[in-house]
């Protein structure tokens, strides 16, 4: 049985940070993991989310309509 492993990432209107987290993780040798990638977007407006879907489709994205804030994320 393998492990599985989920990384969350909070991003608010840090697209760059967050693309280049992701481009990181994109990286990690996985043979053996289940890893599944989550990002919860926190109402950005500088088109992150459109982005980070365009780049990274494998990458779950969860969308709040407004800033909750770290914690609420």
């Amino acid at each position: 049985m393998m492990p599985h492993v989920f990384i969350i990432i909070i991003n608010w209107n840090g697209k760059e940070d967050t693309v280049n987290c992701l481009s990181s993780l994109n990286r990690l040798h996985t043979k053996g993991i289940n890893l599944d990638i989550i990002v919860i977007d926190n109402g950005s407006s500088d088109g992150s989310v459109k982005v980070i879907k365009n780049k990274f489709p494998m990458v779950t994205v969860h969308e709040s309509r407004e800033n909750l804030g770290f914690t609420g994320g």
